[in-house]
């Protein structure tokens, strides 16, 4: 197919019809009055202004994909307490036969699906541009922004943007994703004018180029260090590009690289076919799982984050090479760590290279400090001394060494989010199993653990977008 045949299908495709419009309509109609309801009931004394947002308001939603934010606008005299409390409860109450769920922000918003449309509510502040006083109170101006220099040609390239890079999986600024938001792709078609011209351009990106619409303070600007500054056209000191995480970024200049070189229909329908990866490899996976208790999705996902990243330093530190890690999550009562080692053993033997021979005084402490545990010292070719120590046997192997440490109680000392290590438990309330990558995969359950087996063949799938065509 050609680029202009690759893109009419696409187009076809992330192009809402009719009914659908007139459907999303009828909800919006519901939940406002809903909205409206709750807020009548309510015993505050200052009453929110109501205002669409979202893709929806703008015109830019993917067929079958709407979402419809609301913004609850308070006066700025508001308490931020109320806002998080009150407020709130005011959005909960309005949906509340739609099983609310509260989500974070930079402060508590609550999200629903009502007729099969995800409806998020947002309490915020009514102020003047640029008197922010939370991160929401810049939503209504982007929506206000986008709508006044959108016309329908842009709204298309926006959806086609939109979809691309959804299928790869970097649609999403939320913490789990740590991906590209809806609000940037629009940014992104705005500022280079069409589809073609967005995928050109992030294709060349350089380190500390600025994306910009509006004119900015270049001084200010050369203060972020985001692998995409990507500034807000309604407030330039803000970098879109801040909730963008550095896997996220490379996978989207990869993305538009092999596309450019490579267009074809399934950067807008996904890939077909079963997950490709070496059985040897899957040997050298570590999966720990565990029972998270419920909680909003963005701080599990957080909390879940910062584990990772501690857990595996401290594998790094005991000597073990990690080649990549995850997280994964059913987002309700079970979560894992899944671990890809170089090897899931390290050597019986370990070196510990020391000072330069003519350095006295620290040949002296060195040889001092190791001389009841090193098996043997010697001056090696470059003129430095070194010593051989052996690895104690539990921390030679990465099971037994992640169930030692987690069982213990140095567990505490580790970095672990705190809600997280709790849940884990260590000793004789240990709550925790640690298995090696094939024995996970036959004692996953078909259906209940789908989110635990994808993430372990995608650890092992390597990048599609680095694949030879």
């Amino acid at each position: 197919m050609t680029l202009s045949d690759v893109l009419a299908s696409a187009s076809k495709a992330v192009t809402p019809e009719k009914r659908e419009e007139e459907r999303l309509w009828q909800t919006h109609e519901k939940v406002l009055a809903l909205l409206d309801e709750s807020i009548a009931k309510s015993d505050i004394d200052s009453r929110p202004v109501v205002s669409l947002g979202g893709s929806y308001a703008k015109g830019t939603w993917l067929r079958g994909e709407a979402d419809i934010d609301y913004f609850l606008q308070y006066p700025p005299s508001y308490p931020r307490e109320e806002l998080e409390s009150e407020a709130i409860e005011i959005c909960k109450k309005a949906v509340k036969q739609y099983e609310p769920n509260i989500r974070f922000a930079e402060h508590p918003y609550v999200e629903a699906h009502v007729d099969g449309v995800r409806v998020n509510l947002v309490p915020c502040y009514k102020v003047k541009k640029g008197e922010w006083q939370s991160a929401a109170d810049r939503s209504p101006f982007h929506e206000e922004y986008i709508r006044s220099k959108f016309d329908d040609r842009l709204r298309l390239h926006a959806r086609l943007l939109k979809k691309f890079v959804k299928v790869g999986n970097i649609y999403g600024a939320e913490v789990k994703t740590q991906g590209l938001s809806g609000y940037v792709c629009e940014v992104l078609t705005l500022k280079f004018g069409k589809f073609e011209s967005v995928l050109q351009n992030i294709s060349t990106l350089s380190p500390g180029e600025v994306i910009s619409i509006e004119p900015y303070n270049q001084d200010f600007a050369s203060s972020f260090s985001s692998p995409m500054i990507i500034l807000d056209p309604v407030d330039t000191t803000r970098n879109l590009g801040q909730a963008i995480s550095v896997e996220s970024a490379a996978r989207f200049m990869l993305r538009c690289r092999r596309f450019i070189s490579n267009a074809s229909e399934n950067f807008f329908t996904g890939e077909k076919g079963k997950h490709k990866m070496d059985r040897d490899l899957l040997s050298r996976v570590v999966v720990l799982t565990f029972h998270n208790t419920p909680r909003s999705v963005d701080i599990l996902w957080g909390q879940l984050y910062k584990s990772l990243g501690a857990l595996s330093n401290k594998l790094k530190l005991g000597g073990f090479e990690i080649l990549r890690a995850a997280v994964a999550s059913n987002e309700r009562d079970e979560s894992a760590f899944v671990f890809l080692f170089l090897e899931t053993s390290i050597s019986e033997f370990k070196r510990r290279a020391g000072p330069e021979i003519y350095r006295a005084d620290e040949v002296k402490k060195f040889v001092s400090k190791n001389k009841n545990h090193a098996i043997m010292t010697w001056v090696d070719e470059e003129g430095r001394t070194s010593a051989v120590f052996r690895n104690d046997k539990v921390k030679r192997s990465a099971i037994k060494y992640l169930t030692e440490l987690l069982s213990s109680r140095q567990v505490a000392s580790v970095g672990i989010s705190k809600t997280i290590r709790e849940e884990i438990g260590h000793g004789k309330k240990k709550k925790f199993v640690v298995m090696e990558g094939p024995v996970a995969l036959r004692t996953i359950d078909s259906e209940k653990g789908r989110w635990l087996r994808d993430s372990i063949y995608s650890i092992l799938s390597g990048e599609k977008e680095l694949a030879a065509d």
